[in-house]
């Protein structure tokens, strides 16, 4: 049965490229039961049974590679995680100067709209470009309907100004309002081969790098550093640090940094 899937060492490692070399996450041996449960989704949808011939399919099948890659580096995320950084940003800019903001490897767009609410709130002027990898993730973003678990944290005060609560088949669930939407853009980019178009005054890329490897997180550090305006802010995840690498940063406040 597909539900019991076994991995050899050997097809785990082969996955475990394939994942690193494709988006710089590192699935180690700690990783084998969380690659099982998600190859085991992507194989009873695929009505694929062995794991050998699932393998010879995302090398053959762009689309279905796409969807392994999505089931693999999707992580969990919700509203107002790790605020700390928003409520620097609204104490120490000046409302009156428009923001170029990138939410990189954005995930569903939590992110990007916990910004956009609190930005609003506090009358910014600012276009977001929230990216990522997956493009199920980025369709997720676009859709902006989210479960009302999600929501716990974001105070009373917002909720009823920028968000819709569902009714009918959507009870349990929120919506964006359309005056949130129209400040963020979903666009895929990958960290690892993609070129930014733009520079920002903001990038957030939290809660990715501590996937990476060392050589993985300069790589993005330097794609990233590249796109930031000198005077400019980045913030990684709070459990992450710039330790170790080299860039043009000064820190600022805990995981939050500023361009020389």
């Amino acid at each position: 049965m597909v539900s019991e899937t076994k991995i050899s060492l050997e097809q785990f490692k082969k996955l475990s490229r394939i994942v690193y070399k494709e988006s710089g996450i590192v699935l180690n041996e700690q990783k084998y039961n969380l690659l099982v449960a998600r190859l085991s989704k992507r194989m009873r949808l695929t009505k694929i049974s062995s794991v050998s011939d699932y393998i010879q399919e995302i090398s053959s099948n762009p689309d279905e590679f796409i969807e392994f890659i999505d089931a693999t580096t999707t992580n969990h995320t919700f509203f107002f995680r790790e605020n700390k950084h928003c409520e620097y940003i609204i104490k120490t800019l000046d409302n009156k100067k428009p923001l170029k903001i990138w939410s990189a490897a954005s995930s569903s767009g939590e992110e990007a709209f916990s910004l956009a609410v609190q930005l609003l709130a506090n009358s910014f002027l600012f276009n977001i470009y929230a990216s990522d990898v997956s493009d199920s993730m980025l369709a997720l973003g676009q859709r902006a309907i989210y479960p009302k678990e999600k929501i716990r944290a974001v105070p009373p005060s917002m909720l009823h100004t920028y968000f819709q609560r569902g009714k009918g088949k959507w009870k349990g669930h929120v919506r964006i309002k359309p005056e949130v939407q129209q400040h963020v853009k979903f666009e895929k980019f990958n960290l690892l081969s993609s070129t930014p178009f733009d520079t920002f005054d903001i990038i957030f890329c939290r809660n990715v790098m501590i996937y990476f490897d060392t050589p993985t997180r300069q790589k993005v550090v330097n794609t990233l550093c590249r796109a930031l305006n000198p005077g400019g802010y980045f913030f990684v995840g709070m459990s992450e640090s710039l330790t170790g690498l080299e860039h043009n940063l000064t820190t600022v406040l805990p995981s939050g940094y500023k361009k020389k």
